[in-house]
């Protein structure tokens, strides 16, 4: 039984509204049983040289090689920027938090210490006092969040939370809540808004609309309106950003109906046409031909599949003629696509009731 697309597509929308409220790597469990974040920031702080004269200071400070690079680090370039202000105090935006994600992220390879340690280095070769000094204080706020973070989103969810819709999106925003107000436990209003103020505002409209789309009290054209109304609060960036991803979902949609409905392909490019220019409908197009060739390799994959757990091969037989199917209908580049689905499927098998 093929997978059907919008099942995909609701399980991606939740996905990445919670890879937006978790972390970008797993903490290593020794490390954070063993380490204080405030006398870890004081073991490290003498490896950067003695303050410099206080000097005024560029807003957007010149980036630099790293002092010292960590193995996994080599070959790549410094996320982020540091920036001071005229009276040469530490900027906060998500450049710097993208600064300290970068270092942070060779913790699992590298160990919180030595991570650390580079980090603080290199901005040892960027920042001078007041800026340096005031990015090891927040270091150390940064790094009991993340601690805090990782155990508030590591708490299991129940049967219920997993199977049911709507219990779902009460898991997402207690999440979202709880999320906040432990950046607001752990970091000034100020900088709560500069580090984490345009993904709380994405999470917050993602949340919105969903929560939207489960109501059953609106009409379609209700929901049009309200989801209008979700979109015009969003930054203005952002706005202009969803407002592109709102006509594409639109005119993939519009194109998948065609599709369904019979259409030649010069029918869906000038459909296509509508709203693109001739080489983006033509790179749309060749999209859509090859998803239309994989959702059609992958059902008559799961035809067979199901036809092959019936004729009584043993298990290992079973699984040596599946490897071989796979290796037939698909090439390297997809079997990571086919795992996912394989896994969604049997997800959706295990929860449908057994037939009495």
């Amino acid at each position: 039984m093929p997978l059907p697309i919008r099942s995909i597509a609701s399980l991606a929308v939740l996905a990445s509204l919670a890879a937006a409220l978790t972390l970008y790597w797993q903490w290593p469990e020794p490390v954070v049983a063993q380490t204080d974040s405030a006398s870890l920031v004081q073991s490290v702080a003498p490896i950067i040289a003695s303050p410099l004269p206080r000097q005024p200071a560029p807003t957007a400070v010149e980036q630099a090689a790293p002092a010292a690079v960590l193995p996994s680090m080599s070959g790549t370039e410094v996320d982020g920027e540091l920036k001071t202000d005229s009276a040469g105090n530490l900027q906060l935006d998500l450049a710097l938090r993208d600064y300290f994600d970068y270092f942070l992220s060779a913790v699992d390879q590298n160990g919180l210490d030595s991570s650390v340690e580079v980090l603080l280095a290199d901005a040892g070769g960027r920042l001078q006092e007041p800026a340096l000094g005031q990015l090891i204080g927040l270091l150390g706020d940064y790094l009991d969040y993340k601690r805090a973070s990782l155990a508030l989103m590591q708490q299991p969810l129940n049967a219920q939370q997993q199977a049911q819709p709507q219990a779902q999106l009460a898991v997402l925003q207690q999440a979202f809540d709880s999320m906040a107000q432990l950046r607001r436990s752990h970091f000034s209003p100020g900088a709560v808004e500069a580090l984490f103020g345009a993904e709380e505002a994405y999470a917050r409209y993602t949340l919105d609309s969903l929560n939207l789309l489960a109501r059953d009290d609106l009409s379609e054209q209700g929901k049009a309106a309200a989801q209008q109304g979700l979109r015009e609060q969003l930054p203005a960036a952002m706005r202009a950003s969803e407002e592109r991803q709102s006509q594409a979902l639109a005119q993939q949609a519009q194109s998948e109906r065609l599709w369904r409905e019979g259409a030649s392909e010069e029918q869906v490019r000038q459909s296509l046409a509508l709203s693109y220019d001739p080489s983006t409908v033509e790179r749309l197009l060749l999209e859509q031909r090859n998803e239309r060739d994989w959702q059609q390799r992958y059902t008559s994959y799961r035809e067979q599949l199901t036809r092959l757990h019936s004729n009584g091969l043993s298990p290992a037989d079973q699984q040596h003629e599946q490897q071989r199917l796979r290796q037939r209908l698909f090439n390297a580049a997809d079997q990571h696509r086919v795992d996912t689905y394989d896994a969604i499927a049997a997800k959706q098998q295990d929860s449908e009731p057994a037939e009495l």
